[in-house]
């Protein structure tokens, strides 16, 4: 790249950066009154601001400085949450800088998995254009939520993937391992992601590298994810003295999807349904004689009670779905939609139907063409990790805003159709310029011709 490229390649990353900080501090915030309601921006949703605010102000890793220390959420973002309220203050810019910050990370990591894909500027440049003005990205820009850097994580652990794949070096799986870890302190959704990863290995690389190599290499990635949730699980050891590897809320998930889905019709929103659901909780609770401070979430004075309670709701809720298989399905089914374009309310999931739509459809058109130029070993690890993460989520509980992290894969596969269009527009025009100018040849000489007649006649 010569030194013009460079500069022009530094002013757009400005721009872009000076554009995506004024749709997001500027343009947004005047229009929270139409969408805060569907989206909840500017808010902290599910109780981060709580720990981070605790963490803060020393009393420890808890909801509110008189319950027990909880398991409930994983610690990556909490912590993360408290450094800034630590340097900056409670102020909600500050979290929307860093948001920002970090999809623009992301939107760069994506630029350098597209490199190893293609070498079409449309792919490195335009996927992650079409992932940082994505309508969900933006939207979780403005929230004090996990998806952003979660985002980031997951796309800085698939582009290590990449290159340990390409390298089959022990130390880049365990690099891999070490950023896979990070992402699952933040979120636990990847926590069996190196089950899938050998299944690739052992698939598309059973001729590259030996068996034993690969169970290694595997093997290696686990370890090193363990080194980094270690001192989250010893914590959790010694504070309830059980192996919780992630977090205590997998019983709460699990009731409060098989709630929504049993009891949704279109009369009823999700929103709703999903408070009713908390109110059963709480019933439940009271009647198991635990001493806890009411919520959308049950806040227990003893860590031991929270754990046991979410294994008590989790038992209950595989109970019911062994007496209902069929109830089973339909909450599957149900969630594979709820994952894409479930909100809060109808209109929000009206919302997301629009904006999510069109771009799944590209990505599936993506993946066809890759598979039809036999491209499928380059594009399979995303691929796999849009299912893995899709699959965990289909049994458990399901909403749109689990779909955001998977947005930047998306958007590379999408791109692949793109480029399809592209290159389809450039052969189109380039015969049509070969027809016009084969004319003109032939034009010419006509005249040519004529001319020369004109002279014989003359003569």
């Amino acid at each position: 790249m010569n030194l013009r490229s460079r500069y022009s390649l530094i002013i757009g990353a400005i721009l872009i950066c000076l554009i995506d900080a004024a749709v997001l501090l500027v343009v947004l915030p005047k229009f929270t009154g139409d969408v805060s309601p569907l989206y909840g921006l500017n808010s902290y949703p599910d109780g981060y601001d709580q720990i981070a605010t605790n963490l803060v102000e020393g009393h420890g890793y808890r909801f509110y400085p008189d319950t027990a220390r909880t398991l409930m959420r994983e610690p990556g973002y909490p912590f993360f949450l408290a450094g800034l309220f630590l340097l900056f203050g409670f102020g909600f810019t500050a979290v929307k800088v860093a948001n920002m910050a970090l999809g623009v990370g992301a939107a760069w990591l994506m630029t350098c998995i597209a490199r190893k894909l293609s070498n079409s500027k449309l792919l490195i440049f335009g996927s992650p254009l079409l992932f940082l003005f994505h309508p969900g990205t933006l939207i979780a820009e403005s929230r004090g939520g996990i998806e952003v850097i979660f985002t980031f994580l997951i796309t800085l652990f698939m582009l290590t993937l990449y290159k340990a794949i390409k390298a089959n070096r022990g130390l880049d799986y365990v690099v891999s391992g070490g950023v896979l870890g990070l992402a699952v302190l933040v979120k636990s959704t990847p926590f069996l992601f190196p089950v899938v990863v050998l299944a690739y290995l052992l698939i598309f690389e059973r001729q590259r590298i030996p068996k034993l190599a690969m169970c290694w290499n595997v093997v290696l990635m686990v370890i090193a994810m363990f080194v980094v949730l270690s001192p989250w699980i010893l914590r959790n050891y010694f504070l309830v003295g059980r192996f919780v590897p992630t977090a205590s809320v997998l019983g709460v998930s699990a009731h409060a999807g098989q709630y929504i889905c049993s009891h949704l019709s279109s009369d009823k929103r999700w929103l709703d349904l999903d408070r009713a659901a908390a109110r059963e909780r709480s019933k439940r609770a009271r009647e198991l004689g635990y001493p806890f401070q009411d919520g959308y979430y049950q806040y227990f004075y003893s860590s031991d009670d929270e754990v046991k309670f979410s294994s008590y709701l989790l038992k209950g809720v595989i109970a019911e779905y062994q007496n209902s298989p069929m109830l089973f399905i339909r909450c599957v089914r149900s969630n594979l939609f709820n994952f894409w374009f479930a909100g809060k309310t109808w209109k929000s999931t009206t919302a997301n139907l629009v904006v999510q739509l069109p771009l799944l459809l590209l990505a599936l058109i993506g993946t066809a063409l890759s598979l039809r130029n036999k491209k499928l070993k380059l594009i399979a690890p995303m691929i796999l990790l849009i299912l893995y993460v899709t699959a965990v989520c289909l049994p458990i509980l399901a909403q749109a805003r689990y779909s955001i992290p998977l947005i930047p894969f998306l958007s590379l596969l999408a791109c692949f159709a793109l480029v399809a269009v592209q290159r389809s527009a450039a052969n189109l025009w380039s015969k049509l310029y070969m027809i016009g100018a084969h004319d003109d040849r032939a034009g010419k000489r006509s005249i040519v011709a004529r001319a020369d007649s004109n002279e014989i006649e003359m003569q």
